[in-house]
């Protein structure tokens, strides 16, 4: 995919909720998709992971399900509005949210009342390419993806704020609530069920 200059991901990790300490940061300058990607990979190596254990083999989680995370970077980098040189897509960790923001408000044509519901893309030919290699489906069905995939995380669904910039918010668990799920499955045999319970 074409390499265009103002398409750029600014990643970050902050200490604490506020931005003033940078522990982490990666400037992602390159084509459409593999800023996306990098930007995903950053996101799930700083995002808390849960692993259950239901069978034999273990089952990793996301804190916000990769699913959700995937389309908030994705919805960024297609519909930002790319005659703004000035500001960049940006990817921030904070100890209690997650923001993913890009500039440029709602598609001009699009309502409210539309979002979540409607398909209209400010940037015609990179949502075709994106669709073309299904990274996104331009039916806009992605929010309700969003909200169904953080329902399932058991936490709150994602939050927009519509301004100059448009902004995707997802809270975090905190570290108490995440960890290790272990079920119980009848299939394991005496040594298995012994390791589980050491984990537990």
């Amino acid at each position: 995919m074409k390499y265009i200059p103002q398409a750029q991901v600014i990643c970050a990790l902050y200490k604490g909720t506020e931005k003033i300490t940078v522990l982490d940061r990666k400037d992602l300058i390159g084509d459409l998709v593999t800023i996306i990607d990098e930007a995903i990979l950053f996101l799930k190596k700083h995002l808390n992971l849960r692993y259950e254990i239901k069978e034999i083999r273990r089952k990793e989680i996301l804190e916000i399900l990769e699913i959700a995370i995937r389309e908030a970077v994705v919805n960024a980098v297609c519909h930002r509005d790319y005659f703004e040189k000035g500001a960049n897509v940006m990817v921030e960790i904070f100890d209690d949210q997650v923001e993913i923001s890009n500039p440029g408000s709602l598609p001009h044509g699009m309502t409210l009342e539309d979002f979540g519901k409607k398909s209209i893309t400010r940037n015609p030919t990179i949502a075709s390419l994106l669709h073309h290699i299904h990274y996104i489906e331009k039916m806009g069905t992605g929010i309700n993806r969003m909200r169904k995939a953080c329902k399932e995380a058991g936490i709150p669904e994602p939050e927009f704020e519509i301004t100059g910039f448009f902004t995707i918010l997802f809270r975090r668990k905190t570290s108490g609530n995440f960890g290790i799920n272990i079920g119980i499955n009848i299939g394991l045999n005496e040594t298995q069920m012994k390791i589980t319970e050491l984990m537990k």
